[in-house]
């Protein structure tokens, strides 16, 4: 330790001097300190009188400071937990636990009060003989004395954690700085605050606030630390290394001064052994046992590092409480109470079910293996939206230095809640132009044709020209493993996946109107953040942008993240309500109340009898074996979903639910455009151009969910829905065989029906409108009445328009 040099005598101060220094600050706390200013006064009466002018000055010093305790809350670290109450992480600026005295070892409170302020239960506030002793020994030069009582002790930190709280340096140094200012200061606000609590309220606050080691903060979380005990268990011992520990944090830490730290522990053994606190073989027995047996270290978790697996969901429940204006006003206000508001944030997850996801995926496709592909499963409680479990092959590290298998980036979220910009969803995103199908009054019975052709033009009335057009055109081929008929209904084409198919049927509606369908329940690019408004409320244009394309709106050349997908399905399975997705259940504050948060947000978004024909026909896809479900369903538990392959294999998908789970499964490369291929997947060898969605996305979905439903009861689903009605010949003309029949005003699905019946078959042609409205059919090429031999072919008309 370093001295002072001997040739620097000017740093000491005169007797004189420090004595009338010594007697300004002491005939200041005169004027105020009750019993203790009597005491004092008596004790330098001669000087008072000698001195009666300082007197005036150090009263009216004293005056000058405030003598209400104004202080923010202290920062407490705030807890994550699953939906069980298991913790998850724990969040903080400085790890503090608050607790009340009754949850605090009255040995924790003998030992503060014995080592720190014997005289506790007797002062004002400011202890006369203490004060006087350390005045005295600290103006002539002797041993520093601080002479403050636990009062002023937790005035002082309470000032200073203030300080550091709000990052103001002035009053970080006006809070430490070793004046005679400051302690007239603390003095004069420990005599109010004596006024306004009681001694338990005092103690209580100053075994909450002080500092018992390097990053500890309060009793309670450096019992945790050293003991792995509550500080409602201390005993003597413990009670004392932890009260010894206050006077030098760093130079008293047992666990890196182990020496000094004993030392220390039996100086306050023997203060409390003084003041009857203990007996003599309470003091023999503590004293001399080694701190080696008493440590029990347990490093409190800190951060979603350290929240193991499950570390991408803890990510995502920071940052959509950090994105929540609910929350607090501003990202700052939100950003303090998640690091030292003292929360709880109970949230949705799983861990049963999270543990079996992460086991799947890291058996099937492991972290750390070469090939670097990523696999990822994320489930949302249909009619809740309640993340159940958010799992991917990685494991979760923030920080600049990564090893293999590790990052911070969430596979299953969109970029604004720590996720990256998503990845294309494929031919899961059919479903959508299906629910606009069924939506606009169409049926899945209506048939489409499957013929490859190229499309130069697309309905899309939000563009500017009212229409998405291309040269040479939109030519989608397809990848199907069953024979194709020319036209096939809109169930088979949903079934086998046939692009084409899709489409047709895309021509017969609106690229603007599908892709509002999809952000009606929460399909959107996953560059857009679900908490800004603008999200749900910008045209439909300026969400997409130049991405309003059929390649994009029709096949799923579209970024989204695999929460959204499952959100999204989850609104079928729930009978049309949609919720978005929800993390967070509740926030408790650090006195019990319940938090403003946006919480569950549920709509109905479609009809009942719409949402359960799209449960059904997405169930064929699972229960017929020529599907692309491959016939891979959950053992007594109804299902459906749907089979999803980007452009050239690199990403592929299964989206799927019962009524309890709707979960997206995702598998490609994260940081690349590559083609998986060369490697096994369990014992499925992956070849190039052979990866699709029911290659390696599907049988992880089946399994998954097969584990998770263990126990559940099934819970049924629709029936097929009913075939349309066939015209009424009254209505519309008489279906005559070999006759085109009129079928102006119907919906296509009833017109194709009725000429069909006339023994023809159907083409669909939309003609170009400015009138904006439902559309509808308005004739027949050839005209109604044409004779026709069988097998020909009719084009059935719609456009846009008022009716009549």
């Amino acid at each position: 330790m370093a001295t002072s040099s001997p040739s620097r005598p000017a740093q000491r101060r005169s007797l004189p001097a420090a004595l009338a220094q010594t007697l300004y600050l002491l005939l200041g706390i005169i004027a105020v300190a009750g019993l203790g200013g009597v005491l004092l006064a008596a004790f330098f009466l001669p000087a008072v009188s000698a001195t009666s002018a300082v007197a005036e000055d150090g009263v009216a010093l004293f005056e000058s400071y405030p003598s209400e305790l104004e202080v923010a809350p202290l920062n407490e670290a705030s807890r994550i937990e699953a939906a069980d109450g298991s913790l998850l992480a724990t969040f903080y600026t400085e790890n503090r636990i608050m607790v009340p005295l009754e949850e605090i070892s009255p040995h924790m409170q003998h030992a503060v009060i014995a080592v720190e302020d014997r005289r506790f239960y007797e002062h004002g506030g400011v202890d006369p003989r203490g004060l006087t002793r350390a005045f005295l020994s600290n103006s002539v030069g002797g041993p520093t004395q601080g002479g403050s009582t636990l009062t002023q002790q937790y005035v002082k930190n309470a000032l200073l954690m203030d300080a550091v709280q709000r990052g103001d340096q002035e009053d970080i140094e006006a809070a430490t700085e070793t004046t005679y200012g400051r302690k007239l200061r603390e003095a004069k606000l420990a005599i109010s605050l004596e006024k306004k609590w009681d001694k338990d309220e005092i103690l209580n606050g100053y075994l909450n606030v002080a500092q018992f080691g390097p990053s500890q903060y309060g009793v309670e979380t450096a019992s945790q630390h050293y003991f792995s005990k509550s500080a409602k268990d201390l005993n003597p011992g413990e009670a004392a290394m932890l009260a010894g520990i206050t006077n030098g944090p760093n130079q008293y830490d047992p666990v890196a001064h182990p020496e000094a730290g004993e030392k220390r522990r039996n100086e306050v053994l023997g203060d409390m052994h003084r003041e009857g606190y203990i007996t003599d073989e309470e003091y023999e027995q503590y004293r001399t046992q080694p701190v080696e047996e008493m440590l029990k270290i347990q490093e409190v978790r800190a951060g979603c590092a350290d929240a193991g697996r499950s570390g991408f969901f803890c990510d995502y429940v920071t940052r959509t409480l950090l994105n929540d204006p609910e929350f607090a006003p501003t990202y700052e206000e939100r950003r303090k109470l998640l690091y030292g508001g003292g929360l709880t944030i109970r949230t949705t997850l799983d861990p049963a079910k999270q543990k079996a996801a992460e086991d799947i995926l890291q058996r099937r496709v492991p972290a750390d293996a070469g090939h670097g592909f990523g696999h990822s499963i994320v489930t949302v409680e249909p009619g809740t939206g309640k993340i159940l479990v958010m799992a991917q092959n990685r494991t979760f590290n923030p920080h600049q230095e990564i090893g293999p298998g590790e990052t911070a980036i969430n596979y299953n979220v969109p970029n604004a809640l720590g996720g990256s910009n998503g990845f294309p969803v494929g031919s899961t995103f059919k479903p959508f132009v299906l629910h606009e199908w069924i939506k606009s009054g169409r049926s899945i019975y209506d048939t489409v044709s499957t013929e490859r052709e190229e499309m130069k033009e697309f309905p899309a009335a939000c563009l500017g020209s009212g229409a998405w057009r291309e040269n040479p055109g939109y030519d989608p081929d397809n990848a199907v493993s069953v024979k194709l008929q020319p036209m096939e209904t809109v169930l088979n084409s949903t079934k086998f996946s046939v692009n084409t198919s899709y489409a047709n049927m895309a021509r017969q509606l609106d690229l603007c109107d599908i892709a509002e369908t999809a952000r009606s329940v929460g399909a959107v690019p996953a560059t857009h953040n679900p908490y800004d408004q603008a999200t749900w409320d910008a045209p439909i244009e300026d969400i997409y942008k130049t991405e309003l394309a059929p390649s994009v709106v029709v096949l799923g050349e579209l970024r989204i993240s695999a929460l959204d997908m499952a959100g999204a399905y989850a609104t079928y399975a729930s009978g049309g309500t949609y919720c978005r997705p929800q993390a967070v259940t509740e926030v408790i504050d650090r006195n019990g109340e319940p938090m403003p948060i946006t919480g569950a947000q549920c709509e109905q978004r479609m009809d009942k009898a719409d949402a359960d024909t799209m449960t059904w026909v997405l169930q064929q896809d699972l229960e017929d074996p020529r599907a692309t479900g491959k016939g891979r369903t959950i053992p007594g538990h109804p299902a459906g979903g749907k089979t999803g392959t980007s452009n050239q294999q690199f990403h592929t998908w299964y989206v799927g639910f019962t009524r309890q789970m709707s979960t997206a499964v995702w598998f490609g490369h994260p940081q690349a455009n590559k083609r998986p291929e060369g490697f096994n997947v369990d014992d499925t060898y992956l070849r190039r151009g052979k990866v699709w969605g029911n290659t390696v996305s599907l049988p992880t979905w089946q399994e998954y969910m097969t584990a998770v439903h263990e126990g559940l009861p099934a819970e049924a689903f629709p029936p097929a829905p009913a075939r349309p009605t066939p015209p009424d010949p009254g209505q519309a003309g008489e279906v005559t065989p070999g006759t085109v029949p009129n079928v102006a005003g119907m919906y296509l699905s009833q017109a194709q029906t009725a000429v069909e019946q006339a023994g023809y078959r159907v083409e669909v042609r939309r003609e170009p409108s400015d009138s904006v409205g439902q559309w509808f059919v308005i004739g027949t090429d050839p005209a109604p009445g044409t004779a026709l031999p069988a097998g020909s072919t009719v084009t059935i008309r719609q456009s846009t328009g008022r009716e009549g």
